[in-house]
């Protein structure tokens, strides 16, 4: 057995470690862009644009869709629970003029710390308009 033969394996590991980080950075990186929607658009649009950037992993477009207000913990899971799909119930409630509450079924990985479930989960999705333009400004497991 040669030199060669005896630094095999480290540099072995060292390329398995490395696809292994690849592997898992990868996770985290959006797996396609999603538009977003005109200023104009319909709650509607801007909630169906803010699901597929969630699934997507697309957490720069579903931020954009979004006010200050909606951050982990009031309803934000882009970053923070996979979602590989989603149903959207199409007909909103309407508690205002300017205020539609959508329910959503959410396929998820589950939460690190246990409050959200891995597989259905329903998800309650709070927008209002602002300056115009629909934005969403909370969200949970309930209304």
């Amino acid at each position: 057995m040669g030199i060669l033969d005896s630094m095999r394996p480290a540099a072995n590991a060292r390329v398995m470690g490395g696809v292994a980080l690849l592997v898992l950075s990868g996770c985290a990186a959006p797996t396609s862009h999603v538009s977003l929607p005109g200023a104009d658009a319909p709650a509607a649009a801007v909630m169906d644009t803010y699901l597929r950037a969630l699934v997507a992993g697309d957490c720069s477009t579903a931020h954009a869709l979004a006010t200050p207000t909606f951050t982990s913990g009031n309803g934000e899971l882009c970053g923070d629970v996979g979602v590989s799909s989603f149903s959207l119930n199409a007909v909103p409630a309407t508690p205002g003029l300017d205020e539609v509450v959508y329910a959503t079924e959410l396929i998820t990985e589950g939460s690190s710390d246990g409050t959200i479930p891995r597989g259905r989960t329903a998800w309650f999705y709070d927008l209002e308009r602002h300056d115009g333009a629909w934005r969403l400004v909370g969200g949970g497991s309930g209304p």
